[in-house]
């Protein structure tokens, strides 16, 4: 999931440059400027919802941790 976020934000990304370029050589119609912002929206959700991936993988580990931690005391306690 994380991985498929990625490419999604990548594709993003240079749909981007190519409406930046496109700038660049003429100026751009009503329909081109929408476009630009709701790929700039789209790619600003898709940077968070990575970040948010990152906080909950690294939820995930800590709490394997915890949960390892756990056991280890519950195995000592019942001998």
């Amino acid at each position: 999931m994380l991985k498929q976020k990625d490419d999604e934000a990548v594709q993003t990304r240079a749909t981007l440059e190519r409406f930046a370029n496109a700038t660049t050589k003429n100026s751009l119609s009503e329909l081109e400027k929408r476009e630009r912002r709701a790929m700039e929206r789209k790619l600003s959700e898709l940077e968070e919802e990575l970040k948010q991936l990152d906080a909950y993988k690294s939820d995930n580990h800590r709490l394997k941790e915890e949960n390892a931690a756990l056991i280890r005391v519950i195995s000592k306690l019942s001998k």
